[in-house]
């Protein structure tokens, strides 16, 4: 483990599971009429992050990405993982599943002198379920070398945050969304070039949507207990869900776990 010892102890440990984002978004289809009946609270709590850096790479953009959370406070599991830009190899861009030494920093709040943004909501199951749909669906034309602009990495992150964030609407408008739609009124995509535009679109959903940030005080102590605890190898799939299996996106699912030594690593 990347931290070990006491810090460990009651807490829980990444898990390598592709599987489980593949089964989230089965249920999809008829999701409006579901949340349409879905009760004021369930079991687990769920939530999207959408987050973003600067100064990072050659043009002065960074990574920026798309992000789901999950916590289930009864079967102490915890999931979480992340599509979009990330920096590869001697800080090449890079667009798919993105890395979890990435999307580590952002589990927490962000400081404000920070070349970080951050807008962290809850979702209800429904919407996570759309928004893991999308996910998937970019995630495997990046691993199939399938992406709408093969020649234009950055197209494919802002077509990816417009059809994430336009899920959360679909069923009821829940957030203050921009319309990144390239038309007279769309002034972020008009000024500026795709590598800066989900970090300027991710800056104005938090000026909208302020009152919609979750803080480190209302998150679940698990998720952000995670920070800084590296994945252990993947394990193999239940051979029930294993066809569902052949095409994950790479998800860390969190295990709790009571008898960790003092000395692990």
């Amino acid at each position: 483990m990347k931290r070990g010892g006491a810090w460990l102890r009651g807490l829980t440990v990444a898990v390598c599971l592709g599987a489980a984002w593949s089964a989230g978004a089965a249920n999809a289809p008829g999701s409006c009429e579901r949340e349409a009946h879905l009760a004021p609270a369930g079991r687990a709590r769920h939530f999207l992050v959408l987050a973003a850096s600067k100064a990072v790479f050659y043009n002065k953009s960074g990574p920026s990405f798309v992000m789901l959370m999950k916590s289930d406070p009864v079967t102490g599991e915890s999931e979480m993982g992340a599509v979009g830009i990330y920096a590869g190899d001697k800080r090449r861009v890079r667009f798919g599943a993105v890395p979890w030494q990435t999307y580590d920093s952002f589990l927490h709040e962000q400081a404000k002198n920070s070349h970080n943004v951050m807008l962290r909501v809850e979702l209800n199951e429904p919407q996570y379920e759309r928004v893991l749909g999308v996910l998937r669906s970019w995630e495997r034309r990046a691993r199939e070398n399938a992406l709408l602009y093969p020649d234009e990495i950055f197209m494919n992150n802002i077509l990816l945050v417009k059809q994430a964030t336009e899920e959360l609407n679909r069923c009821n408008k829940t957030m203050n969304l921009y319309q990144l739609d390239w038309g007279i009124n769309d002034r972020i995509s008009d000024n500026n070039p795709p590598s800066r535009v989900p970090f300027l679109v991710f800056q104005e959903l938090m000026r909208r949507n302020a009152s919609l940030q979750v803080p480190d005080s209302k998150m679940p102590t698990g998720l952000l207990a995670l920070s800084g605890s590296e994945p252990l190898p993947a394990r193999a799939p239940d051979p029930a869900t294993e066809a569902v299996a052949q095409t994950p996106i790479p998800m860390h699912i969190h295990h709790h776990m009571h008898e960790v030594a003092d000395g692990a690593h």
